[in-house]
């Protein structure tokens, strides 16, 4: 055992006799780590944790400068004892093999300690008294044996970056905890609206989708897109309002997966990809981001954290079944290597296959995934990791309806609508195609089909493909460079006509049938630095990014009567298209006091959108004419900064304010659609908003967490899109006002018993905005609601494990889940009614001891309980004049326009679930 530091009788002598005796040879190290924690102690015990004993230096806030160079652990602590007068405590067999990456800057005792041992799988624990510290494995610390899924254990939701990251006593400021210091910079920044939805608390229930995740953050809404998997998310209402003009989109969202992007550089993102089963957590960014991630980043962000190999360590497999025909089949695997010579290795592998019928009456779906996240470390200072993505999304799909249709035909089943009739079409949506499967003309029209008749449906490969290198020039810095490529091919898919009008005139009718990739790139680099400000602890980021987007998508019409999967008919067009962003962002976080963090940061993007929209004319014979081309070479130039502040009052009270901007430019889409088809609309420009948001954080004990967040955000030139039932176009709305309040709760008030819940009130109007019906007609929409965000969300779940004994592993909830009345056109003529949905649950896992297979779940849920029919998503619906007149469209014959893009939720469904874990 050697012990370093500042007493009486303590020489280099004294320690290299130490070395050489080499006592206790026969001892395993983590006894060895476990008698130091006791007997280094004497009488200052007892031993508490590091988290929850400070040493006076890190009570009082001192901070001093350390300047050790990486190298062996051994030298490394007699240096840090030297400079922060700590009685250190280790045994050179712990330390003989592990290296250091040293650590300089100014630190309070605690945090210089924690970087030294970052990385080294070891830790400490500090004296009651503050005056010594013994060094031991990290294991001996945390306890190998503890049993990760213990329902009186669950972790919590997290609910605000900074509160799940509270110990008793730390004297950290808000965001300069040890742990942090480790991550990305947009990994829990103090001052931003952060919920981190855990997946473990989510091990025991059927998951589909990601909704089942991202509905326990607070101030995000999910609307349903026209496939299974595809969701229309929205945070605080960002995403709501657009509808779909890039078939199942999101928008106003910045997505990444584990730090890659997964949205494109127009903007452009799909859910269809995330399998919830793949992530052990998504963080959620609440409120304008682009100072934190650019362009696109106007109402947030979602980082989704897949399994590492260390999380899963051997191997999962579960299978989910139930209603509908639905099967979800899926395979974690990974494992955390360490070689001493080639460094370490943490590899996680994920494929699934989901298939299923669908409860609408055409529906049938296969989505198909494999994702490999590997990590290799040959050193401590240098870490490269592979990222890849491929998925494989197949769907048949219905149209979307007219609310009138929803409420007599919801699933399309209590009327039959396979074969377009002139008696089911006020009851189906069914399509208009041109008859010959190429043109139109005066003398070659229209017909009536349905999605069976044309054989509709949506077959969509992507692949990504991400490479990060890290370099650590010293303890307190941090170099990254990331590169990803994205492929996306639309092998079949539907797009709105590029022409709309009379047949004679060359009108198309319905949909058009797209095919056609894009090629997608995305580079950055950044350095991050921890270090000091005017005497204060600092974090320095600077990073720079560029990304393009390239597409050739090429238009041919549907062919009518083929049914099965469709035919491609003639060529009616073609779209190209290029998008690029190239810019940088800072950020400055600077500790004021241990309790205060003040940060700045600042992007600054210039974008670029070109490309040329073909339509295609035809003769009365059908000879092709001189093309119609619509052709855009726009550029945008945004800036966002962002200030905050994070106050931990004490270890049970946080406050936070936060001020910062969004933007997000239009795509080439948006800068080309009219109400009439392809189109010239270049004068579209970038939306803005700046919100101010105002949180309180409260954790009076580890049972309970609650959080509070008001804001209060200003929107120029929000993009609207609007539906007519043919085609969608967007507008800028000069001003208008989002405002609002969010609230969750994790509270686990007896043993076994959880209460979690996650409410949102949105308030959000129109102050300027002219909405224009036709050439010389305009109404006033200042004061009228935003259409398509609902006022009040609530999600809530109310369960119990019991906690012990022979039925230990047994448990139940019930969840419910709300979402009030909402408009979905701008004079909120039209509005979609509100529901309540009832699930519930029940669940048995147990742990099998000295067994190949580890634990098994089963579970089994009833989803809708009381078979409700409601909306689960629609689009915003474009207001029209009565023929001849000056005067709206009333309510009564707008429910009658398809351009509302009514999808019904699912009715009752049954789904049982079985999972293995070797």
């Amino acid at each position: 055992m050697l012990e370093v530091g500042h007493w009486q009788g303590q020489d280099e002598q004294a320690m290299a006799r130490n070395k050489r005796r080499g006592r206790g040879a026969h001892m395993s190290s983590t006894a060895i780590a476990l008698a130091l924690s006791v007997m280094s102690m004497g009488a200052d015990a007892p031993v508490h944790p590091a988290q929850a004993s400070i040493s006076p230096h890190e009570r009082n806030g001192d901070l001093r400068e350390y300047h050790i160079p990486a190298g062996s652990m051994e030298s490394a602590l007699a240096a840090f004892a030297d400079r922060s007068e700590l009685h250190v405590v280790f045994d050179i067999r712990l330390t003989e093999s592990i290296r250091t990456r040293g650590v300089s800057g100014s630190y309070s005792v605690i945090e210089g300690l924690e970087r030294l041992l970052s990385g080294t799988g070891l830790t400490y624990r500090l004296s009651s008294n503050g005056r010594s510290v013994s060094i031991i494995l990290a294991q001996a610390a945390t306890g190998a044996m503890s049993d990760a899924v213990d329902a009186a254990a669950l972790p919590p939701i997290d609910i605000g970056a900074e509160e799940r990251k509270r110990v008793s006593g730390s004297s950290s400021a808000p965001g300069f905890d040890a742990a942090r210091a480790r991550e990305p910079i947009y990994r829990d920044p103090p001052g931003q609206t952060v919920t981190t939805v855990d997946h473990r608390f989510l091990e025991t229930t059927p998951l589909a989708t990601v909704q089942e995740m991202l509905q326990y953050s607070p101030g995000v809404s999910l609307g349903q897109g026209t496939i299974p998997r595809e969701l229309m998310p929205s945070i605080r209402g960002s995403g709501n309002r657009l509808g779909t003009t890039y078939p199942f989109s999101v928008r106003n969202i910045m997505m990444l997966e584990d730090g890659f992007p997964i949205v494109t550089a127009d903007g452009n993102g799909r859910t269809d990809m995330l399998d919830p089963h793949a992530f052990s957590g998504i963080d959620v960014y609440r409120g304008p981001s682009s100072a934190m991630f650019g362009n696109h980043a106007y109402g947030g962000a979602f980082n989704f954290r897949s399994f590492t190999g260390a999380e899963i360590d051997g191997a999962e497999t579960g299978s989910e079944f139930g209603s509908f025909g639905y099967i979800n089949n899926y395979l974690r695997a990974g494992r955390k290597i360490s070689d001493p010579r080639l460094g370490d290795f943490d590899i996680s592998l994920f494929g699934s296959d989901l298939r299923g019928d669908g409860y609408l009456a055409r529906g049938a779906h296969e989505f198909e995934q494999g994702k490999v996240l590997a990590t290799w470390s040959p050193a401590p200072t240098d870490r490269l990791t592979f990222k890849f993505i491929f998925n494989n999304s197949f769907a048949e799909f219905m149209n979307r309806s007219s609310l009138t249709q929803f409420y007599t035909n919801p699933y399309g089943k209590s009327i039959d609508c396979r074969i377009a009739t002139t008696g089911n079409r006020p009851y189906c949506n069914n399509l208009f195609v041109p008859a010959n499967g190429a043109y139109t003309s005066a003398t070659s029209g229209l017909v009536n089909q349905s999605v069976w008749q044309l054989g509709t449906h949506w077959h969509v490969a992507r692949d990504i493909v991400g490479l990060r290198y890290e370099h650590d020039f010293d303890n307190a810095t941090t170099w990254r460079t990331q590169f990803t490529y994205d492929y996306q091919d639309y092998i079949n898919s539907t797009w709105p006509p590029p022409k709309v009008g009379p047949a004679f005139l060359g009108g198309l009718g319905g949909p058009v049938a797209i095919r056609g990739p894009s090629y997608g790139v995305n580079i950055s680099t950044d350095v991050t630095n921890h270090g000091a400000l005017l005497g204060l602890p600092a974090t320095h980021y600077l990073g720079f990014f560029y990304n393009d987007l390239k597409t050739v998508n090429p238009l041919f019409s549907q062919v009518p009567d083929v049914w099965g999967y469709g035919a491609t008919g003639g060529g009616i067009g073609n779209i190209e298209s290029y998008h690029s962003n190239i810019g940088l962002r800072a950020r400055e976080e600077i500790a004021l006091t241990p309790q205060l963090t003040a940060a700045i940061g600042f992007s600054a993007n210039w974008s670029r959108v070109a490309g040329v929209y073909t339509v295609n004319n035809f003769a009365i014979t059908g000879a092709a004419l001189a093309p119609t081309r619509v052709g855009v070479d726009n550029d945008y130039w945004n800036t966002a900064p962002e200030a905050s502040l994070t106050w931990r009052y004490s270890p049970e009270w946080q406050f936070r304010a936060r001020y910062a901007t969004g933007y997000g430019t239009p795509n080439f889409m948006y800068l080309t659609n009219t109400p009439t088809g392809a189109g010239n609309n270049a004068s579209l420009q970038a939306q803005t908003n700046m919100g101010v948001d105002l949180g309180v954080d409260f954790t009076p004990t580890d049972n309970l967490i609650i959080s509070l967040t008001g804001y209060h955000e200003w929107f120029r030139n929000e993009i609207l899109t609007q539906a007519n039932g043919l085609v969608s176009y967007q507008l800028n709305a000069p001003a208008s006002i989002h405002r609002g309040f969010e609230a969750s709760v994790d509270w686990r008030p007896f043993d076994g018993w959880r209460l979690i819940g996650a409410y949102s009130y949105n308030d959000q109007f129109f102050t300027d905005f002219h909405d224009n019906l036709s050439a010389t007609v305009a109404y006033d929409r200042a004061g009228k609601r935003i259409p398509n965000v609902p006022m009040h969300t609530l999600t809530s779940r109310l369960g119990y494990d019991i906690p012990g004994g022979d039925l230990r592993g047994l448990g139940a909830f019930v969840e419910y889940i709300y979402k009030s009345d909402y408009a979905i056109d701008n004079a909120n003529l039209v509005t979609i009614p509100s529901y309540g949905l009832v699930n519930l649950d029940v669940h048995y896992g147990r742990e099998i001891v000295g067994s190949f297979l580890k634990r098994f779940d089963l579970y089994f849920d009833v989803k809708n309980l009381f078979d409700r029919t409601y909306v689960a998503g629609a689009n915003t619906l474009a207001n029209t004049l009565i023929a001849g007149t000056t005067q709206q469209t009333p309510a009564a014959d707008l429910a009658n326009s398809t351009g509302a893009s009514i999808i019904a939720g699912s009715p009752r469904a049954f789904i049982g679930g079985v999972k293995f874990k070797f």
